[in-house]
Formats: structure tokens, sequence, C-alpha cells
């Protein structure tokens, strides 16, 4: 009797064991598939991907099989190669139709408007949309539809449709189940359009409601702009203006207009309404790109948390197995056991930090993917602003000294008089100089990090120097590149010299890396004191 409980006992642990490393190979294949998607290693993104599907279809797991299956569709259009890409889509459905596969018929719809909406033919992407709602509703009726609804939310919000937007924003409220961060963004959406309204009542509920997910689920669904907002509708004019800092320079404008209006100072309202309008009809959004972006920043936020799941789940494994142990080999196992799971409890702490850091550098990717996209996309920018670039340079170089390591010193140096002032758009010359200062304060752990403005003939020249270890190999490849590869993983490591160069070809100026300069780092660039505009 004791030999027969035993050997079961031995059977159930070697079968969980079996079942274990099965369901952690295909989630592996997941995480690969995820990583590999913001790539343009296209052969290895198909290799795995189909590896995947085939380990879904022998163990089952139909869902997975055709997210894999519509990700390879989706792949094809984020490189704008759509004809294949729709025919993936309608391959899927016609398999799913064939094998009468509910889930599979969904996900070829959710596909096909994905790739729709990457094309920018919106009208097309949300019928596309709406048809995968209505298909979701009706067939996973205790199923939240939230990312279809979040997508038609999107693709109102691109047409300037603020009530439709608030209807989909609604809808996805009401869903059952609905995910912690389709009903943050939901929010968001509804905060902006209380704001619009001046409803006081109504923002502050739906602020609370934020403030409610975000202690309660973990997660942030607060931007910086409802903040600002809130200041304003609360009648809190300083925290709002300091606030207002923070955001990229259209809301910035925008915002301060309003709130120097509710103020009652109509002649700064009026001068940054101004400015706003001016930004604005600069700006020319390219969709593709920020489709694109977003798209690889959802799924490599995917990816980090799957790994996650398969580190707590490989955590909650070795947790059975230790309790199933004991009662075969008592003390013994559980000595090993416990000496075991403190090693995997600091490696798992380790790892779920590493993961947070990959997050953080995630998301701050798809602004540098959307800051990038903006400025490769512009022929000219309008150059019409006199201003003194003493003042600043002197305000920058203060913002950097707080954001560099202990120890080291921020200098700036100019032989320009302090009424000097140049030509030119004082939006893209702040954006350039805060890339390279965030630089050169990033990379330099001591000595000193040095901001020079002079006179160049026609031109101004500015240079930023720094005593950090210089431009190796590996930094050298941050120059023309926002991703670096470590590990078999892809990291964010921040400036990419392309943006630089791309504000100043806008600028009419030119950019340099001094090769001459061996004691640290030292960018330079050149503009002229007034642009000579065809």
């Amino acid at each position: 009797m004791k030999r027969s409980l035993l050997m079961f006992l031995l059977s159930l642990l070697c079968c969980s064991a079996v079942w274990a490393d099965e369901w952690e190979d295909i989630k592996q294949l997941e995480a690969e598939m995820l990583k590999y998607f913001s790539t343009k290693e296209r052969s290895t993104f198909i290799s795995v991907t189909n590896k995947l599907k085939e380990a879904c279809k022998e163990s089952g797991d139909e869902k997975l099989y055709y997210e894999a299956w519509g990700n390879l569709g989706i792949y094809e259009a984020t490189w704008q190669n759509y004809a294949p890409a729709l025919a993936i889509a309608q391959e899927m459905m016609d398999e799913a139709r064939k094998t009468s596969s509910t889930y599979g018929e969904y996900a070829a719809l959710h596909a096909e408007a994905t790739i729709l909406l990457q094309k920018q033919d919106y009208d097309a992407a949300e019928e596309a949309f709406l048809k995968a709602v209505d298909f979701h509703h009706r067939h996973f009726p205790n199923e939240s539809a939230g990312e279809d609804l979040q997508e038609l939310m999107k693709i109102a919000n691109h047409r300037k449709d603020a009530q439709a937007g608030a209807q989909y924003a609604q809808q996805i409220l009401r869903e059952p189940n609905v995910a912690p961060i389709h009903k943050g963004r939901a929010l968001y959406r509804l905060s902006q359009m209380a704001f619009k309204r001046n409803n006081l009542e109504e923002f502050n509920r739906i602020y609370e409601e934020m403030m409610a997910l975000k202690e309660a689920e973990g997660i942030s669904p607060l931007k910086p702009i409802v903040e600002v907002n809130y200041c304003i509708m609360n009648c809190d004019f300083s925290q709002a203006l300091s606030l207002a800092e923070e955001l990229d320079p259209v809301d910035c404008a925008e915002r301060k207009a309003v709130i120097y209006h509710r103020m009652g100072d109509d002649t700064n309202a009026f001068k940054y309404m101004q400015l706003y309008k001016q930004i604005s009809d600069s700006i020319t959004l390219v969709s593709h790109g920020n489709v694109v972006a977003s798209c690889f920043v959802q799924m490599n936020n995917d990816r980090l948390q799957l790994e996650q799941q398969l580190l707590e789940r490989k955590n909650n494994r070795l947790q059975n197995r230790l309790y199933a142990s004991i009662t075969l080999l008592l003390f013994l196992i559980m000595s090993f056991s416990l000496i075991r799971g403190r090693k995997r409890a600091r490696k798992l702490k380790q790892s779920n930090m590493q993961l947070v850091y990959e997050r953080k550098d995630a998301e701050r990717a798809l602004t540098d993917l959307n800051e990038l996209s903006f400025f490769e996309s512009k022929t000219e920018l309008p150059l019409t602003t006199f201003f003194n670039p003493n003042e600043v340079c002197n305000h920058l170089s203060d913002y950097t000294q707080a954001h560099c390591y202990k120890g080291v010193t921020m200098l700036y140096q100019t032989d320009l008089p302090d009424d000097f002032e140049i030509k030119t758009n004082f939006d893209a010359l702040k954006q350039l100089l805060s890339h390279l200062l965030n630089y050169s304060a990033r990379f330099t752990r001591n000595g000193t990090v040095k901001l020079s403005c002079m006179d160049a003939g026609e031109n101004v020249r500015f240079t930023v120097t720094d005593t950090s270890a210089g431009l190796g190999s590996e930094k050298k490849n941050h120059l023309v590149g926002m991703f670096s590869e470590r590990n078999n993983k892809i990291r964010y490591v921040g400036m990419n010299f392309n943006i630089c160069q791309s504000i100043t070809r806008l600028l009419h100026g030119r950019i340099w890396h001094d090769t001459d300069y061996t004691d640290g780092t030292r960018f330079c660039f050149e503009l002229p004191k007034e642009p000579k505009i065809a």
C-alpha cells in the first residue's frame, strides 16, 4: 500500500513537471516572438512564430495559435507590406471557418482591422474593428472587447471626433472584466472631455476613479496633462503653471494660454495661444510611424509582462515541487529546497527590478520614436523667433546640473554679449541642446559637463563637452540608434544622433562629433545668426 502510494506520488510529480516544461517552452517561444516583432530580423521572427504556432497546435492552445498567426500579418504591415499582410488575415479566416474555430474568426477580424489601421485606411479600419467588437460580444459575452474599442477610440481621436471618442470610452467602461490598462485609457479620454466642457464635478469624479485605479491595480493611468488639468479646474494656477513645464511644447503652450486666461491675464494668454498656433501649424502627423511605434511598445510591454509571468510561474512550480518532495524525502529535501529557494528569490527580485527598468525604457523609447518621426517628416520649420542664446543656455545649464551625478559640475561659457540675439526656431534649438546635455550628463560620472557658445562669423557655434570615458565602440553605435542588444535583450540607450541631425538640418546648420577631443566627448553644431530662407 505504501509502495503504491509512493509510486503514485512520483508519477504525479513527473507528469506535472512534464506539463510545466511544455507550458514554459510555449511561453518562451511567445516571449521570443514578441522580442523580434520590433526588429528588422524578418526571417528570425517568422521562424520563431511558426515554431510557436506548431507548439500551440500540438498542445491545443487555440487562442495563442491564432494570436501568433495574426502577428505574422501585423508584422508585415509594420513594414508597409500591406498586400501580404491582408492575405495572411484572409488565410486565417478561411482556416478558422473550415475548422469551426470561433476564436480564430475573431482573431482574423482583429488582425485585419489592425493592418488596415497601419495602412491608414481609417474608414475601413473603423468598419473592421466594429465587426470585431460585434463578433466578440456575440460569441464571448463574458469577456471584454476593450482592446478593439481602444483602437476605435484612437481612430476617433485622429479624426478629432470628440463625441465618438467619448462614446467608445464609455463603452469600454461598460465592458465585462475590462483590463485595467483599457479602463485607464478610457478614463483619460473622458477626463479630457470633462475639462473641455469645464465640468468641475464630472472631472473630479473621473480623476478620483483614475487615482483609485492606480492604487488598486498598481498601474499609472495618469498622464502629466491630467494633473495640469486637475490644478486648472480646481484653481491652483501656480501649481498648474509649474506642472505645464513638463508637457510637450504644444500642450505646454496651449495649457498656459488656458491658465493665464482663467487668471485674468489676457496678455499672456494671447501670447501663449499665438505660440500654440505657431507650433501646431508646423506639425505634420506621421500616422504610420506613430501607429507602428505604439504597436512596438505594446508588443514590448506584453513581452515584459510575459517574462515576469514566466519567472513567477517558475517560482511557483519550484514551491509546488518542494511541497511534493517534503512528502517523499522529508528533512533532507526540505533543507536543500529552502537554500535553493532563497537564491531563487534573490534572483527573482533582481529580475523583477530589471523588468521594471526595461518597461520604463520602452515608454521612453516611444517618445523618442515619435520625435524622430516628427523631425524627419519635416522639410522646414518656422525660423522667425529672435532670442538671446545666453539666456536659454544658462537656463538649460541650471536644469542639467540637477540631473548630473554627484560630484559632476555643469559649466556654461560664452563670448557673446548679453544683448546678442539670433533668429531661429526656439523650441527646436531647445530640444537639440537638451538631447546633447542629457547625453553627456548620463555618461559623465565625474569631472565636468561644459556648454559653450561663441561667435563664429556668420554663425554661432554651440559645443557640449564632457569628461566621460569617451565614445567607445558601443557608445558610437548609440549615435545612430536608440536601441542596443545585450544578453539577448533589446535595451533602450537614449539619444539618437539622427534626431539631432534632423533638427540641425531644419535650422539650416550643421552638427558633428569632435574626434580631436580626447579627454571625453564633445559635440559641436553651428547655426546661422539669421537664416537665409529661399
